[in-house]
């Protein structure tokens, strides 16, 4: 009987031996088959920030702006925390097979300035898609190509309220420097170009000799049904990069298209002259004006000289009505540019930039006069920063955007919310600001 019991512990151990074996193994493949990591990045920004100069009630501009705007309100200079691009997120992969796996991602924003914001879970870059030696492909909420190709032209990792975008991908107007939406919104943020496009199929080429691109397309979920009074509608948005990358030089160019987003209405019509008795310039969607079409081209090149990152871009936005009604807005477009230079030291770094909206132009249906005298501005930052490691890093910088006299291009946020009363700059007021933060990505 011990016999059997000897045989029957021994055969326990065993058994027991080679599971943990099988246990370990499965681990060890595991990494292989399906990976999850948790990434994330913390830029609180603390700074001082005044507007100044605001066109007083009464001046005379651009046709395109409404008497009612010119309110000749500032806002005093106070101190404030904001978060930039601070977010948290999970990605990970599967594989499916020889050369093909499956990918996801869920980016959320976190509110480090403890402000309340649209921080909801996948509130940023979320998809789930398929990877090959074909390219990427993927469905979800993302950046869209024309918004990436600058990105790479900011100061840092994580972008702040002095960043590149307060006069390039936004026509002004009070218009969001950024926003993240799924469709048309019928607010000022139908008309902005740096976009999180919700509703939408992206896909990535693989590098060939240099050469990539992306295609983005988001479908008209919002499609609207036709009435007596209006027609149907079906806003839908395309948007497509190439790169070239050889070494120290990277070129790329973006080209973006809305259909029935209506921008020009979103910047010039009822809704943004809600506090004008006159009629607005640009009519709202109707049997007269029953479509939009509004597309941007953009150029960015960035260039590594030695210990010197140089890198910039330019920029038309157009945007049009097909209305048929006589003296109303049917087209504005407008060009852009920026530069900026960053020598790096070790861990230390200094960057300098400037950049300019020009005041663009207009026309009418049927002809007419259509001004757009005072709708240019500029943008400039200077600062500084400092590596402690690869992952923290300290900044300080001071920056500015200055308006014309009919120009309400702004930051994000802007400097401080509510200047104009609904949560914009006013219109001719200049922004200035001067602050230090700490970057943190892990």
């Amino acid at each position: 009987m011990s016999q059997y019991k000897s045989f029957a512990v021994a055969a326990g151990l065993a058994l027991a031996g080679l599971q943990g074996t099988a246990h370990a193994q499965q681990a060890e493949q595991a990494p292989k088959d399906y990976s999850v990591e948790i990434y994330g990045l913390l830029i609180p920004f603390l700074d001082s920030a005044q507007t100044t100069g605001a066109s007083a009630p009464g001046t005379v501009g651009s046709s395109m702006v409404p008497a009612s705007s010119y309110t000749g309100v500032n806002a005093d200079r106070r101190g404030r925390l904001t978060g930039g691009t601070t977010n948290i997120g999970f990605r990970g992969s599967r594989n499916l097979g020889p050369d093909m796996k499956a990918l996801f991602q869920i980016e959320s924003g976190i509110p480090v300035d403890g402000d309340p914001g649209p921080n909801t879970l996948a509130s940023r870059n979320t998809h789930v898609g398929l990877q090959g030696k074909w390219g990427t492909a993927f469905l979800g909420i993302w950046d869209t190509p024309y918004k990436w190709i600058a990105l790479q032209t900011g100061f840092l990792r994580g972008l702040t309220v002095a960043d590149y975008s307060n006069t390039i991908q936004t026509p002004g107007f009070r218009v969001p420097v950024t926003t993240t939406q799924s469709g048309r919104t019928n607010t000022s943020a139908d008309a902005a170009f740096n976009r999180r496009q919700g509703n939408s199929i992206q896909y990535w080429s693989p590098k060939v000799g240099g050469f990539s691109g992306r295609l983005a397309y988001s479908v008209g979920e919002g499609k609207t049904s036709a009435s007596a009074t209006t027609p149907s509608t079906e806003p839908t948005l395309f948007s497509g990069s190439a790169e070239y990358a050889s070494g120290p030089l990277i070129l790329r160019y973006a080209y973006e298209q809305h259909r029935d987003y209506f921008g020009l209405s979103a910047i010039a019509g009822p809704a943004a002259n809600a506090f004008n008795p006159a009629p607005a310039l640009a009519s709202g969607i109707s049997n007269a004006n029953p479509s939009s079409r509004d597309d941007g081209n953009q150029f960015v090149a960035i260039y590594q000289l030695g210990n010197v990152k140089l890198s910039g871009g330019v920029e038309r936005l157009r945007y049009r009505n097909d209305d048929s009604t006589a003296a109303k807005l049917n087209e504005y477009k407008r060009d852009s540019w920026y530069a900026i230079v960053q020598p790096r030291f070790g861990a230390h770094q200094v960057w300098g930039m400037y950049g300019k909206a020009l005041k663009g132009n207009c026309t009418l249906v049927g002809g007419g006069d259509c001004s757009t005298t005072g709708l240019g501005a500029s943008e400039y930052a200077v600062g500084y920063s400092y590596d402690f490691m690869k992952d923290v890093t300290f900044f300080a910088q001071a920056y500015g955007v200055n308006n014309d006299r009919s120009a309400s291009y702004g930051t994000f946020p802007s400097a401080p919310a509510g200047a104009a009363g609904n949560g914009a700059t006013a219109v001719g007021a200049s922004t200035r600001g001067v602050g230090i933060g700490v970057q943190f990505i892990f």
